[in-house]
């Protein structure tokens, strides 16, 4: 009964102070490291909480490993995804007890700031060459067509100095006959 009694007292503090874990905040103190297929993959089997999400929701569009100033259990890093179609970045982290990965957690999940959303998009037209060439095609198109207003509108003024010029003679030669 003592054992039993214990390992239900060990449970519930557990579970308690992981359901407090899940609301606590980190600083980050380091760069953020964009993760690629392979090291999300490793990520994914040291997080089961990270694994399952991600078979949930899809692959993410961003994913990043930043080291934050976090105490005890939690680990010293999260792993941040991004999924730019949900507007949603979350973060990921693991609660150590007795020196062993315990549990994957969720540290947060809320929408992305848009000074990353904009990384993300200027990393995917980066990586996208046609994109890149489309949004090309539109600045030259946009920038004849504000050669062609300039144009007409030099025209126009060209034909209202030789309106005036006309004018002037006119009246000029007027004046000379009286």
């Amino acid at each position: 009964m003592r054992s039993g009694h214990s390992v239900a007292i060990v449970l519930a503090t557990t579970w308690l102070f992981a359901g407090s874990l899940g609301s606590a905040t980190s600083v980050p103190v380091g760069p953020p490291v964009a993760l690629g297929p392979r090291a999300l993959a490793v990520e994914m089997d040291r997080n089961p909480e990270l694994a399952s999400f991600i078979e949930r929701r899809g692959y993410p569009d961003w994913v990043e490993r930043v080291e934050v100033d976090s105490g005890p259990p939690l680990d010293s890093y999260e792993v941040r995804v991004f999924y730019l179609r949900l507007d949603r970045e979350i973060a990921f982290t693991r609660a150590f007890i007795l020196d062993q990965p315990h549990a994957g957690l969720r540290k947060f999940d809320r929408p992305i700031p848009p000074a990353m959303r904009e990384q993300i998009e200027r990393y995917y037209l980066a990586q996208d060459p046609a994109r890149r060439a489309e949004l090309a095609a539109e600045r030259a198109a946009e920038a004849a067509e504000s050669a062609e207003r300039a144009a007409a509108m030099a025209v126009d003024a060209a034909d209202r100095t030789t309106r005036i010029a006309e004018e002037m003679d006119r009246s000029f030669r007027r004046r000379l006959r009286k």
